[in-house]
């Protein structure tokens, strides 16, 4: 599917614009599904930051409208809509993982209240976005460009930061929300064993204007996307005889969400203290295309079993943040964090005639992480200075655990590991004219594993009037291994998988160019334009490797070999004018790897086109909004294993398109319905994708969506005194 093909879909997205994404009049900034940038914004949730956080980096928001217009219920919902973000999804793990200016996950820092989030591959990075569930969230930011200084390794492409929702609107003191939504998945729907069923709960209560808290608690059922297969009970057994058709399972497997969430927020004089505990479940079932016909000795019968597994993630989280004012306008914050995160593994014989389980072969704990995480830092240290300021802080992290597939006499040799991270970081603040700003800054990181590392920056920014503005970021490309690439063990008599604890991290040159303009239409619109470019130079790429172990063995494990380079520009719009609202961006980005001592390198720019529209209408009488999203994405390269180390693969171009309407019925209930996936994509071409004993699930195509879907969410809000 090439871009010209695309261009007739393209032409028709922009004439559906009366039928398409809006809200009122009064909020371009607060409606637009694209990128806002806010000159206001305080960085990824930060209460109190000095004037650098505000005036550097280029801030999108997400806030709680544009996610309910869409019945975003996960943070892989929702991001998908940017210009710059793809996501990936993984048919055969369930996770999905963000891809921000072409780099991957694990160069994007993901955080809720400005805490880095752990999943089973570490803390902050490569993190699964489908277990961020939206219920409880304010707002999103999106924060682009090398940010490693402030939020420290792995923050590359930018930075993510959730922000936890906090108090009331208006005079109530208490308040119910309820919802309920069900989707289909591509055209498979039933109530219990097909489609996506998600239910939602909360309490508020704002006890004073010092005091409130909140619970809540969500539920998200997948039940896995078939596509031809007939699921986990289906065998066919002909004349007494198993035929192995592979047909048994599902497309992309199923799974089940849970989360439990509590917040306090208190204000004591002029400090400010928020507390989250949320308790996170995820079981991921895995069923087997293979099934075994054993002869039942007592009846003569064939007796169909298969083995299955179950993936099951538990994850405990305590966040708590603390703000005020230290001595005049210097401020402080302080972040505090424990989380505690395990993942369950279970290998089971399965009856399909029987329809239950006959024995267990293996009920493991196949990966455990806690995590010990402290930040502090002071800003505008300097107030009275109009030249001069400075921020300076430290940062603390202590992963203990293991990461390993336990099956196997094997797991007995997992030992437990411990990552530790002391930084401290300091950013200054010239103003050297009314105009012209610069701001150099340094992070000093001791890390246990590979020791002293050293992560720079240089930004500035211009200010041609009061609207048109130009922003650079200059840094280091710093990414540090994570707990995986370090630790992961999976050996038995078919796989020899593991980490290498003497990774050294990826580093190299970031740039970062963002060029706004805003203009006003008439009385009440407004046109937003900007260009950016980026530039990414990383060396030392981690990727996977072979080699042979101490008893020549083939051993597959992750090695310092290649380097990557990226060179993008975007241009991106938005217009709101009277009801209408429209947004349109283009990419164009080439992608350059080369592998050490590979024939199968590619050191030429593999060059792609990236296009983004965003339409909209209003119609207030009918208390109604209309929206589409469409998002064009071209060619890109991903690095896969192959049968003797990394090759460079190519996935093709896909084009996807999602409309909802949203209404409200009565003051308190709401109704939105829509469809994704409107193209019906489902797998998209990765010819050079090859296979290998290391990829043994790669082929020719790559998985990306249920096919077309439709959703119906009901939403009740009831406001108390």
């Amino acid at each position: 599917m090439n871009l010209n093909n695309q261009i007739p879909v393209i032409l028709t997205s922009c004439l559906i614009g009366a039928y398409v994404n809006s809200q009122q009049l009064d909020s371009l900034e607060q409606e637009s599904m694209a990128l806002k940038q806010l000159n206001e914004v305080v960085v990824t949730g930060e209460s109190k930051v000095m004037s650098l956080s505000k005036k550097l980096f280029a801030v999108g928001v997400v806030d709680q409208k544009d996610i309910a217009k869409v019945a975003g219920n996960n943070l892989a919902d929702i991001l998908n809509y940017n210009l710059n973000i793809t996501i990936t999804p993984d048919a055969s793990t369930g996770r999905s993982t963000v891809n921000m200016f072409g780099l991957d996950g694990q160069y994007v820092k993901i955080l809720i209240d400005g805490i880095p989030v752990a999943s089973d591959n570490g803390v902050g990075n490569n993190i699964d976005i489908t277990q961020i569930n939206l219920e409880d969230v304010d707002r999103i930011e999106i924060v682009e460009g090398s940010m490693g200084v402030l939020y420290g390794d792995n923050a590359v492409a930018g930075v993510i930061n959730i922000v936890t929702k906090r108090g009331l609107e208006g005079d109530y003191a208490w308040q119910v929300q309820v919802s309920v939504q069900e989707e289909t998945v591509g055209d498979e729907y039933a109530l219990f064993d097909e489609g996506r069923h998600i239910q939602n709960f909360k309490v508020s209560n704002q006890v004073n204007n010092k005091l409130g808290y909140s619970i809540g608690a969500s539920r998200n059922d997948y039940a896995g996307f078939y596509n031809n297969f007939r699921g986990k009970d289906y065998v066919n057994i002909q004349d007494n005889t198993l035929i192995n058709d592979g047909l048994r399972g599902t497309e992309w497997n199923p799974k089940e969400q849970l989360t439990a969430f509590g917040n306090l927020n208190a204000t004591l004089g002029k400090h400010s203290i928020f507390f989250k505990l949320q308790y996170f479940d995820e079981e991921v079932t895995v069923y087997d295309r293979n099934v075994t016909g054993r002869l039942d000795p007592g009846t003569g019968l064939v007796n169909p079993t298969a083995l299955d597994e179950i993936f099951e993630t538990d994850s405990w989280v305590n966040n708590l943040t603390v703000s005020g004012p230290l001595k005049g306008q210097t401020n402080y914050n302080l972040f505090f964090s424990y989380q505690d995160q395990k993942r369950h593994y279970q290998q089971y014989v399965y009856n399909i005639l029987q329809q239950g389980i006959e024995s267990f072969i293996a009920d493991d704990l196949s990966q455990s992480s806690k995590i010990y995480y402290s930040k502090g830092f002071v800003s505008n240290i300097v107030p009275k200075s109009e030249f001069f300021n400075a921020q300076l802080g430290y940062e603390f992290t202590r992963q203990t655990g293991f990461d390993a597939i336990a099956t196997g006499e094997y797991s007995n040799d997992v030992v437990e590991n411990t990552l530790e991270n002391y930084d401290f970081f300091g950013v200054l603040d010239f103003n050297l004219t009314d105009k012209l700003s610069f701001y150099p800054g340094a992070r000093f990181t001791n890390n246990s594993q590979f020791g002293n590392q050293l992560i720079w920056s240089l930004s500035s920014t211009y200010d041609f009037t009061d609207t048109f503005k130009l922003k650079a970021v200059f840094g280091s490309a710093f990414r540090a291994p994570n707990f995986e690439e370090l630790f992961f063990y999976f050996v038995d008599a078919n796989h020899n998988v593991q980490g290498n604890p003497n990774l050294q991290p990826e580093d190299g040159i970031s740039v970062f160019l963002n060029l706004e303009n805003k203009y006003k239409i008439g009385e009440s619109g407004l046109l937003k334009s900007a260009i950016k470019s980026y530039y990414f130079d990383i060396q030392d790429k981690i990727a996977s490797v072979v080699t042979a172990d101490d008893n020549d063995r083939s051993l597959f494990t992750f090695a310092n070999v290649d380097y990557s380079k990226i060179l993008g520009f975007s241009w991106e719009n938005s217009i709101k004018l009277d009801r209408w609202q429209a947004g349109l961006g283009a990419t164009y980005m080439g992608e350059s790897t080369a592998i050490d001592g590979s024939a199968n390198s590619n050191s030429d720019y593999l060059w792609s086109f990236n296009l983004q529209t965003t339409l909209g209408y209003t119609i207030p009488s009918w208390k109604t909004t209309l929206s589409t999203q469409l998002k064009y994405t071209g060619r890109t390269q991903v690095l896969v294993p192959g049968d003797s180390g990394p090759v460079v693969g190519q996935t093709d171009n896909f084009t996807w398109m999602d409309a909802s309407v949203r209404t409200s019925l009565t003051k308190d209930l709401d109704i939105t319905l829509g469809a994704r996936n409107i193209l019906d994509i489902v797998t998209v071409n990765a010819s050079n994708v090859p296979s290998g004993a290391h990829a043994s699930n790669s082929t020719s195509s790559r998985l990306f969506g249920n096919g077309r879907s439709y959703f119906l969410k009901l939403s009740y809000k009831l406001n108390l005194n």
